[in-house]
């Protein structure tokens, strides 16, 4: 059984975004696996009567609203959450599995792994992270929860978001990497009509898209697309499409 975590909490996501990502594993993984969700309201999700699935109450006293609330992201690096004895796969709400993601638990194995921040797509070296998908080891990382419990108000007033906070944390290791490209993709600036020739919110159809003939183009390698920002996944053709 390998170990899934997710993070609910704030209004942005609703029940339908934690039923489907049960329903995504389901369909797509071909390892068994114990759905986490962190959240604020261990009570509604445990409602949602999904097998394999349980609710952790949201430790610490952080009060986050809005843009904030991605910061809950820092509590599952907490040792006091018990885990199975493998990696766990963090994946964020607005995510839709695509095709088989069993290889993400056994790729680069020992390594904290996260993608490549989609501006990759026009920066080709950039050296930021995106947090949307990332595997790591229980208890390894515990400092880094450490060092945002202790100081988290300072850190949210430094770092744009808990990606940029992890970036730093990592830049000075040797044990992370970032996953291959194509394994999680930007729906926005990578698969959208074959993706777009420039990133930013000034994107126009057709002029601006690779492919604007295709309504999407995905990879054989893709297991994951990733709506960061707008749209969310099920407001899309494609996300509705990918309704399990």
């Amino acid at each position: 059984m390998k170990d899934v975590c997710i993070v609910f909490a704030g209004n942005k996501f609703t029940d339908r975004h934690i039923t489907q990502k049960r329903l995504q594993l389901d369909r797509y993984c071909s390892v068994p696996t114990r759905l986490t969700v962190l959240t604020e309201d261990p009570a509604r999700v445990t409602g949602l009567g999904l097998r394999d699935t349980r609710a952790v109450l949201l430790g610490g006293s952080w009060r986050f609203t809005g843009r904030e609330l991605w910061w809950h992201k820092m509590f599952m690096f907490n040792n006091t959450i018990t885990w199975y004895d493998s990696d766990v796969l963090y994946l964020d709400l607005d995510t839709v599995i695509v095709n088989d993601i069993a290889h993400f638990w056994t790729h680069n194995p020992g390594k904290f792994m996260i993608c490549q921040d989609f501006n990759r797509k026009f920066i080709r070296d950039y050296p930021v992270s995106n947090s949307s998908v990332m595997r790591f080891t229980p208890g390894k990382y515990h400092e880094l929860y450490q060092e945002f419990d202790d100081d988290g108000g300072r850190l949210i007033r430094q770092f744009r978001g808990d990606q940029d906070f992890i970036t730093r944390y990592f830049r000075t290791r040797s044990d992370s990497d970032w996953w291959p490209n194509n394994w999680c993709m930007s729906y926005k600036w990578e698969v959208l009509h074959g993706g777009t020739k420039h990133g930013g919110t000034s994107v126009e159809y057709p002029g601006d898209y690779l492919q604007p003939d295709e309504e999407w183009v995905i990879p054989t390698d893709c297991s994951i697309v990733v709506f960061h920002g707008k749209p969310d996944p099920y407001d899309t053709v494609f996300g509705k499409l990918h309704v399990v």
